[in-house]
């Protein structure tokens, strides 16, 4: 057998085998695949932002664009307040008392979007 048969030989066996169960000790083990479809992978948190002062005004935001968002919203009113930056960082370190009494100083609610 040539070298190229030997490794084209050594290649076919490779590609025959599957993932079957097999016996291991007293229990079974069963492969499986590395990666599920319709399984979520690790994110970020997202948070549920509601505008008090706009009725039905609702978004769902990672914590890096709640200030982008809550801060668009207060120019629409004309104003800008510092506070935003507090609430985007309590919401971030998972301050929630924090993030209540902000939320009522800015006219809004966040919350942990289920």
């Amino acid at each position: 057998m040539t070298a190229l048969a030997a490794s084209s030989a050594t290649t076919d066996s490779c590609t025959r085998w599957s993932l079957r169960p097999f016996p291991k000790g007293n229990s079974t083990f069963t492969p499986r695949p590395r990666h599920r479809a319709g399984r979520a992978m690790a994110s970020t948190p997202i948070y549920r932002v509601t505008d008090c002062l706009h009725q039905g005004r609702t978004v769902l935001v990672p914590c890096d664009e709640l200030v982008t968002t809550v801060s668009a919203w207060l120019a629409e009113l004309g104003a800008d307040s510092p506070l935003v930056e507090d609430l985007a960082r309590a919401v971030r370190t998972g301050d929630w008392p924090a993030v209540y009494a902000l939320g009522e100083s800015l006219s809004v609610d966040v919350s942990v979007a289920a």
